[in-house]
């Protein structure tokens, strides 16, 4: 692996360290490079062009400008250098470049092509750029290499991303120039395999055709082309795999550029190992053909314990010299340092993270509140500064790098960050946010928008209705607005940001509203036994029905829609399934179909209510209604979980902890059921208690444990089963007693009850398991240790 070197250096020429450091302007400067073609010409190009939108001044770019008339920014390789100029401390590693100033010159110097192409991303980020001006520190001595050699962001166009269908080659081009400033060195792209074939409604170009300009377009920057391309036809037919060499070699031999092929065994694709990888090589041998440097990559996601078994060994048996590396993503049944344990050494790993996503993924937001999970759900606009940094630096000295998994420009801020990481994980994140405003709000605007940032990441800190900072956040988004309007009115990051902050105040002003009408409603259903199961149900209904007609900040609401039309005329956001944004549904990042979702539990109470109302016994009603009245209360010596709400879970066994284990392989997650259906659009009526459960992953049990109970009492457990997963789990006390065999969710959700062993709390301690019998993982909602 690549080391990171930065150093403070002395240079001939340059001011030395400690002495005052002062501005050289650089409005009248120009560029000079050494060749006027490849990546070092498109690197200038990109300077130029970078310093012009923001200070609308444009440097002329030549290869023989007499650089003692003006001030003139060097673009060189160490090679392309004059004998009399000192390069030595350029790094002698790949992608290494220095930058130092020389009296009104300032010299970028790469040891390659790319390490020049990075030093102008470093440069951009160092200097102060405003309309007319630009300047630079002359104290400016910078030298670096990355660490990971592999810093990629998958760009997938396709119908799945919530914007990257909609974009043209030149939207392309000027994001991946934004990642390049941040250390990018490789986009991963997704094809269609059939020339004529579109995805959705949204792209106006076939995906073939698209493709083959965006890999010339990565090409022509001198980074590394991915395309992930995954495996869909039964090859164990032998007309199939056929059929899928050849639409692959087509592919293959009209695309411009491939240095990477990554294919997953699983998500999609479910090829078992003993079929894919023989299979792989013969598509290798295709691939050469064309690109006979390209490396193949293949990833173990979904494959099964026995299926891991058959590929490592594959890998010992046969080392196959066409395989590059093995990739590490989401639903990978094992952790990333059993997979480089199990990898020989002659085969790299690459990191497949799931940046893109908030829940039901790879990295989840840690405690997250269940309202969040339910109203931004998976592709809300998802800046974690905090979060990123350990997610990336846990793990990454397991691996060469990473290609992450994006689908979309929601993300944006943690392409940014994986990519500075990357470069160098030591690398101060505070300071790369407020490069991140300066470069891409406003030179000004640096510590207002690092500040908004971290505060986004805040308010998904805690309980909504605790969470004093979320009002706060909004204010400070609004106000950067109202003092940089004009700047920021098309910036579709200033958007994006204001959006979510808007998004999130508005869900926690109207979830505490309708949290007061269901204290109400149960109020009025307290008054049952006085004034009759049937009123008490109808005034219960009318306080829950206010949210119909008193609706809340409405001035909210109709900000929330406007910027997401603002986002969708910007950069093509799909903020919605309904026109004109077309999003695939509601869970990529539709947050208006769900704005307006119910934030309490009014849907199942009025299918209670419903039920109840069908009763002929008013005393069969009464206890129907006073089953919902006292549903978490355990009663004297009795005890309730809401697993999966983390205010609420006091008995959860944690056996490791989120700092340790980001992707919780190794112990629960808050997980979160998608309520709101794809297809219809309809919220079934579940308690909110039930849409969030404790879960385990691939046979991690599921533990409880409870103290001080009466050893002479006897107990039973009740539970609600549920989860995306329906897998059956068996439930054991104390590691001897079994409380029940294999068991799935209830259907129709309810739940169920089971005596507890007087034996198991004679010590006056219990210790419950939920063992994984098949499946993916173990998923409870709600337990209550009742005391009999």
């Amino acid at each position: 692996m690549i080391r990171f070197l930065c150093l403070i250096m002395w240079l001939p020429g340059t001011v030395a360290w400690g002495q005052p450091s002062k501005l050289i302007d650089l409005s009248a400067a120009n560029i000079l490079i050494a060749e006027n073609q490849g990546a070092q010409a498109k690197a200038a190009e990109m300077l130029q062009e970078e310093v012009e939108e923001r200070t609308g001044i444009s440097p002329a770019i030549s290869t023989n400008f007499d650089s003692k008339e003006t001030p003139t920014i060097h673009l060189l390789r160490v090679d392309q250098a004059s004998k009399d100029l000192n390069t030595g401390s350029v790094p002698d590693l790949p992608e290494g470049f220095s930058i130092w100033v020389d009296g009104s010159d300032v010299y970028l110097v790469g040891r390659d092509d790319r390490g020049v192409l990075f030093a102008v991303g470093k440069l951009l980020r160092l200097l102060t750029m405003m309309p007319g001006s630009i300047t630079l520190s002359s104290n400016t001595l910078v030298t670096e290499s990355p660490k990971y050699p592999i810093r990629g962001h998958q760009m997938g166009y396709r119908h799945t991303a919530n914007t990257y269908d909609a974009w043209e080659v030149e939207t392309y081009e000027q994001y991946i120039r934004d990642l390049i400033c941040f250390g990018t060195n490789s986009i991963e792209l997704i094809t269609a395999l059939d020339p004529t074939e579109t995805d959705g409604p949204v792209m106006e170009t076939p995906q073939w055709e698209m493709n083959l300009k965006l890999a010339e377009l990565v090409h022509s920057y001198g980074l590394d082309v991915w395309f992930w391309m995954p495996l869909d036809g039964d090859v164990t037919d032998p007309e199939v795999s056929q059929q899928e060499i050849e639409a692959r070699e087509r592919f293959f031999e009209a695309c411009p550029a491939i240095d990477h092929l990554m294919v997953p065994g699983g998500d999609p694709g479910r090829t078992t190992p003993a079929v894919l990888m023989p299979w792989l090589e013969q598509m290798s041998e295709v691939l050469h053909r064309h690109f006979p440097e390209a490396g193949i990559w293949v990833s173990n996601q979904k494959f099964k314990p026995e299926e891991n078994d058959v590929f490592f060994n594959y890998l010992h048996q046969h080392h196959p010299d066409w395989l590059t590396g093995v990739a590490f993503g989401p639903g990978t049944l094992i952790t990333l340092k059993e997979t480089r344990e199990r990898t020989p050494e002659q085969f790299r790993l690459r990191r497949y993270p799931d940046i893109t996503h908030c829940v039901r993924c790879q990295y989840p937001v840690p405690e997250w509140d269940g309202i969040f999970a339910q109203t931004l759900g998976r592709e809300p606009p998802n800046p974690r500064p905090h979060d990123t940094s350990h997610t990336h630096n846990v793990w990454a000295h397991l691996s060469d790098g990473f290609v992450s998994y994006s689908d979309g420009a929601h993300d944006d801020l943690n392409k940014m960050l994986w990519s500075a990481l990357g470069w160098n994980p030591e690398t101060d994140i505070d300071e790369v946010l407020n490069d991140y405003g300066r470069l891409l709000f406003g030179e000004s605007l640096g510590a207002d928008i690092a500040k908004g940032l971290i505060d986004l990441e805040k308010n998904w800190r805690g309980p909504i209705l605790e969470n004093d900072g979320i009002e706060q956040t909004y204010h400070h988004w609004r106000d950067i607005g109202g003092k940089n309007g004009e700047l920021l009115r098309d910036n579709w990051r200033y958007q994006m940001y204001l959006f979510r902050s808007l998004f999130d105040y508005y869900i926690q002003v109207r979830h505490e509203v309708e949290m007061g009408y269901q204290g109400e409603a149960y109020g009025e259903l307290a008054k049952a036994a006085e004034i009759g199961s049937t009123t008490a149900i109808a005034r219960a209904q009318r306080v829950l029905a206010k949210a119909d007609s008193d609706h809340v900040r409405t001035d909210l609401r109709s900000q929330i829609e406007f910027v997401g039309v603002t986002l969708h005329q910007l950069i093509g956001y799909q903020m919605s399934v309904r026109q004109p944004f077309l999003a695939r549904n509601p869970e990529r990042g539709a947050l208006l179909d769900k704005a307006d979702r119910p934030l309490n539990d009014r849907p199942w109470l009025e299918d209670r209510f419903n039920q109840i109302l069908q009763l002929e016994v008013e005393e069969d009603r009464l206890i129907k209604i006073n089953e919902i009245i006292e549903w978490e209360n355990p009663r004297p010596g009795g005890y309730y979980d809401d697993l999966g709400n983390a205010v609420k879970q006091p008995h959860l066994v944690r056996q490791t902890t989120w700092h340790d284990d980001p992707m919780y392989m190794t112990g629960p997650q808050e997980a979160h059921y998608r309520s709101m259906n794809n297809e219809s659009m309809q919220i079934p009526p579940k308690r909110f208690s039930w849409l969030d459960q404790a879960q385990t992953l691939y046979g991690v049990p599921l533990k409880m444990h409870y103290e001080g109970l009466d050893p002479k009492a006897k107990y039973r457990i009740r539970i609600t089963h549920y989860g995306r997963y329906h897998a059956p789990t068996k439930l054991v006390a104390d590691g001897i007693y079994e409380i029940h065999g294999a068991m799935k969710d209830s259907d129709p959700v309810w739940p169920v009850e089971f005596p507890i062993p007087p034996e198991a709390t004679r010590d006056g301690v219990l210790d419950l398991d939920w063992e994984l019998v098949e499946g993916r993982g173990c998923q409870v909602a709600e337990v209550w240790l009742l005391k009999n």
